[in-house]
């Protein structure tokens, strides 16, 4: 069989430029998709983390308020026998936290105290139950100076004794969570934290509580920016929500009863497929895609935990639609841009098919040398044949064209590789840093203590560290106010980071009010040096503290232990020799420095 040269010459052409198209747009897609689920991927995880760090603020209103009030009941600055002093600083505390709902005290004798915010119009009340007026549950206004005023409501006998947060404060015998539940008042959900308080003689004095509503939550999830069309959650390990960032409630009323929904019954289609999802994994920590409907959404689900037992799950729902718009508009711009090359390159070739008969077999060598990848110069015409230079410039057009199509695919991948480099970055630094005084977190020390036992365990140099507490810490807070003590804390972070000689020198905030710094390579005196710099640094600053204990000023107590590693110690042996040695220091009388022998 015998074709035609017009047939031999357009048929090359055709099959040239689509392989082109395939093997450009098969790039494109693979490289798209890659860095589309990638971005994702780090989008959920910087939302579960900010949801996260939000739980923590927010919840922390309630163990913070309870654990001070209970300090003031042990040293006696509160008074549970004054029922209007009580009120006073629960009033107060409610007033000065926007985060709590209810701030109170069961005393062992069954009265009871609190105060409360109303949701709707943010009134604080006081509640009572006092034997003096007959242990009814009474409601008061509060007036400007933030005593009781006229009553406006009386209910039934109520005894504090009877109630959960008063027997689950004390079977726990520690600051512990009690079940979510419904405020009476009005239609919200609350959960709060109870914790038993003695005197100094060990007579149990009551419980305190501090509870915190969940609609606030709702509020906090349905104001974040979750990519154009996310979903988020928070729900207890069981699968019961607490709540949504949407507009559907997480429980309903049956008369009385109030039935909690659980993730896998909730309205919105993707919270219900995460929670089908959950209900069949164990440990659903982690990222993973899920096909809901003709959708594909990318589920981010994280542990969030507290020191006092709080577990909830923090759930992240992405659908992949919402970054596919422009990934998918590239694509189909590269897709005509080389099917348009493709057929002015086939046209080109049947109208000239019987004048190029003897150049077309170096145009064909060079299209085959770009389409395996490899862009070759201009084609130069050396005929005199003018049809022949025309399609040279088609030639070399396509060529530029398919090379311009390729390096703006090129360049758009490296952008977005570059914003998911630089969104990696900005989480690492967000895990890896204290909030508050920009130094090493917790996480962060754990991980260098580590890392510097082993390195000295090696080379068998002696390691030291220091740990520091802020001297009546407490008594400043209450004293000065939270902003104040944070202010110290942010100082004295300030210290112990000048007090830093070596790349290999390392001050953390441990947690609260406590410092760590890591000392590799360095024996006890050398310590020793360290530690008084730091102190002497901090007494230098000059920070009032009338009700400190040691001196009139911020003071700090620090223990320091060094140890030579050794295959049959850890590192945690060392966190603990400085830790009884801060003890002793305070046991000392504070404002001092202890150490450990080497």
């Amino acid at each position: 069989m015998r074709f035609s040269l017009r047939n031999f010459l357009v048929l090359p052409f055709l099959l040239l430029f689509l392989a082109s198209a395939a093997v450009i747009g098969w790039v494109s897609y693979r490289s798209g998709q890659e860095s589309l689920e990638q971005f994702q991927r780090q989008m959920a995880a910087e939302v579960g983390v900010r949801i996260a760090a939000h739980l923590d603020r927010f919840f922390s209103a309630a163990t913070h308020v309870a654990q001070s009030n209970a300090e003031a009941l042990r040293s006696g600055r509160l008074n549970p026998g004054r029922p209007d002093d009580l009120q006073r600083q629960f009033v107060g505390q409610i007033r000065h936290l926007p985060y709590l709902t209810f701030v109170s005290i069961g005393l062992a004798d069954g009265q009871y105290v609190g105060a409360t915010r109303l949701l709707d119009t943010n009134e604080v009340r006081v509640m009572t139950s006092l034997k003096a007026e007959g242990m009814t549950i009474d409601t008061y206004r509060v007036e400007d100076d933030n005593a009781r005023g006229i009553r406006i409501n009386r209910g039934p006998d109520f005894d504090a004794r009877t109630r959960v947060w008063f027997t689950r404060a004390q079977e726990a015998g520690r600051a512990s969570w009690y079940p979510v539940y419904k405020y009476k008042p009005y239609d919200s959900l609350g959960i709060g934290v109870s914790l038993p308080v003695s005197d100094a003689q060990g007579r149990a004095i009551g419980v305190v509580t501090g509870d915190v509503a969940l609609v606030q939550i709702g509020r906090y999830l349905r104001a974040q920016s979750i990519g154009r069309s996310g979903v988020a959650f928070v729900a207890e390990p069981d699968g019961k929500l607490i709540a949504t960032s949407q507009p559907e409630p997480v429980f309903r009323l049956e008369g009385e009863n109030v039935v909690r929904l659980g993730i896998a019954d909730y309205g919105d289609p993707r919270i219900r497929a995460a929670g089908e999802w959950l209900r069949t994994n164990d440990q659903p920590s982690g990222q993973r895609f899920l096909d809901v409907g003709s959708e594909r959404v990318l589920l981010d689900v994280r542990h969030y935990r507290d020191n006092n037992g709080l577990n909830l799950l923090v759930g992240v729902l992405l659908p992949e639609r919402d970054f596919a718009a422009t990934f998918h508009a590239n694509l189909k711009l590269v897709a005509w841009l080389t099917l348009g090359i493709a057929a002015l390159g086939a046209l080109f070739g049947v109208i000239l098919s019987g004048w190029l008969a003897r150049p077309l077999n170096e145009i064909n060598r060079r299209a085959e040398r770009i389409a395996g990848g490899e862009w070759v110069g201009d084609v130069e015409c050396r005929s005199a044949i003018r049809e022949y230079a025309q399609l040279q410039q088609s030639f070399n057009a396509m060529a530029a064209g398919l090379r311009e199509a390729f390096s703006g695919l090129e360049s758009r991948v490296s952008e977005r590789t570059r914003a998911l480099e630089l969104a990696n970055d900005e989480l690492e630094r967000i895990a890896t840093l204290d909030g508050l005084t920009h130094i090493a977190n917790r996480r962060r020390f754990d991980v260098i203590l580590q890392q510097e036992w082993r390195r000295c365990l090696r080379e068998r140099i002696p390691m030291s560290l220091l740990m520091l507490d802020v001297d009546d810490f407490k008594a400043y807070n209450d004293e000065y106010g939270h902003q104040a003590g944070d202010d110290v804390l942010i100082r004295i972070a300030a210290v112990c980071n000048a007090a830093m000689k070596r790349s290999t020198d390392t001050a953390a905030r441990y947690g609260g009010e406590e410092f760590a710094v890591i000392l590799a390579h360095t024996d006890a005196e050398g310590a020793m040096r360290v530690a008084e710099a730091i102190a002497q640094g901090v007494r230098d600053l000059g920070i009032s503290h009338r009700r400190a204990t040691a001196a009139p000023i911020v003071t700090v107590s620090i223990g320091v232990a060094t140890m030579m590693p050794d295959v049959r110690e850890s590192a945690e042996g060392l966190v603990g020799a400085a830790d009884h040695a801060l003890y002793a220091a305070k046991r000392a009388g504070r404002n001092r420095i202890s150490r450990t022998p080497a």
